[in-house]
């Protein structure tokens, strides 16, 4: 089914925070389509200024949970099922890095503390109609607001290339560069990043194969192949990976991305 949405790029003064935002609208009268948003580690702020959007996660069909005006997902471990419907009118903002807490001045688990600061900027985007012009007052914004990152965050950002790169320890890497124990990176990146640098590193490495998936959605999966190119232990491992971000078996990721409703960013 088709994507009712569209991505914008951000201004260049906020690389570093935002890597894009992405709006949509659904008209009057459409019947609720169903789409799937693939984990993520990096913060996700929606704004919704139209119909309630239910919602689950893993294998879940949406119900209960619904997005009314504004959510806040991340780190998003697992893959999110959402459901749009008629006079659906939302603009997601996909922050990178150490883009989120900057913006908020807050570090990972005070996430909390930020409700009056998002329910201001709903207000002045909700009273916008126009996408773009929502998008130019939001840049505005958060020209304004953003903050500087702190030290220790940006000894981390300074080695964003070893952390992504397959054949180094980035802990080593950085612990070695300041002169600090292993320890102490594991736990900066507990603080300012929220996650541990294994998990990072099993997330990268299962990101790899879904892009490698929706790349080829044609292809005959030769799943062994697959274990091999991007290092699994054997296929029951990459089995477990599977449903620990997703829910679902490789298999039947694989009917939800011939539906054509599945979204990864690519980032």
């Amino acid at each position: 089914m088709a994507d009712p949405g569209r991505r914008y790029p951000v201004d260049p003064r906020l690389a570093g925070v935002l890597s894009h935002c992405y709006a949509a609208r659904t008209p009057p009268g459409m019947q609720p389509q169903l789409y799937h948003l693939a984990p993520s580690l990096e913060m996700i702020v929606v704004f919704n200024f139209g119909a309630a959007i239910p919602y689950a996660f893993g294998d879940e069909a949406p119900g209960a949970q619904v997005i009314d005006r504004i959510v806040i997902l991340g780190p998003l471990r697992c893959m999110m099922n959402y459901q749009l419907q008629a006079d659906s009118d939302l603009l997601v903002l996909q922050f990178i890095l150490d883009g989120f807490y900057r913006f908020l001045s807050v570090t990972p688990g005070e996430e909390a503390a930020v409700a009056e600061r998002l329910e201001d900027v709903w207000h002045l985007l909700a009273a916008i109609p126009d996408t773009e012009q929502r998008i130019a007052a939001l840049t505005d914004y958060l020209l304004l607001h953003i903050a500087q990152s702190e030290p220790p965050t940006q000894q981390l950002l300074d080695h964003v290339d070893d952390i992504h790169n397959p054949v180094v320890n980035p802990v080593k890497v950085i612990a070695g560069r300041y002169g600090v124990s292993a320890r102490a990176v594991q736990l900066r990146f507990k603080k300012y990043v929220g996650y541990s640098p294994k998990e990072l590193l099993r997330f990268l490495r299962f990101k790899q194969v879904l892009a490698y998936l929706l790349d080829h959605p044609a292809a005959k999966v030769n799943w062994f192949e697959l274990v091999v190119q991007f290092g699994y232990h054997d296929q029951s491992h990459l089995i477990r990976d599977f449903k620990h971000y997703t829910g679902v078996s490789p298999r039947q990721f694989m009917q939800l991305n011939e539906d054509d409703n599945f979204c990864i960013g690519r980032d």
